[in-house]
This record gives C-alpha cells, sequence and structure tokens, in this order.
C-alpha cells in the first residue's frame, strides 16, 4: 500500500459527523444531500473533496437502483428523438 494517505482529523470528524452508509430510502437520501449541502457551504479542501465524492457515489448508486424509465415502444421512441432535434 504504498499510496496509502492516512486520514486526517478533519476528515475522520466528517465521517464520524455523518458516516457514508450505503442509501435505502428517500430519507436518507434527502440526509445525505443536505449534509453534501453543508460541507459545500464552507471552503473545500481536499479532504472535504474526497468525502463529497464519497457521498456522491452513494447517491448516484441509489439513484441508478431507484429510477425507473418508461418502457418505449421503437415508434415512441422515433417519435421522441423527433421532437428532440426540432428544439
Amino acid at each position: 500500500m504504498a499510496n496509502f494517505k492516512a486520514p486526517s482529523d478533519f476528515y475522520l470528524r466528517l465521517v464520524t459527523e455523518f458516516p457514508p452508509r450505503p442509501i435505502q430510502d428517500e430519507a436518507l437520501l434527502q440526509a445525505t444531500q443536505e449534509r453534501i449541502n453543508q460541507v459545500l457551504s464552507n471552503p473545500l479542501n481536499d479532504d472535504a473533496r474526497d468525502y463529497l465524492r464519497v457521498l456522491g457515489m452513494l447517491i448516484y448508486e441509489y439513484e441508478e437502483q431507484t429510477e425507473v424509465f418508461p418502457k418505449l415502444t421503437d415508434e415512441e421512441r422515433i417519435q421522441a428523438l423527433q421532437e428532440d432535434s426540432v428544439d
């Protein structure tokens, strides 16, 4: 582990105050988004950016698992593409 960097006290404080956990429901999603906003309201250093990256990945993973996209027929898909090209 040549590139392992021990976590700073600041990073440990971030993780202790709001531990990154897999998001299982909308309540934890909202809490995670609020935590991101709290961190962003202060000057960012490398530790804060690393922490935000972890929280962002958890949100992305949750949204990938829960977002439902409607199934479109081929005709509906073509129509939607045609509408987009007109705009």
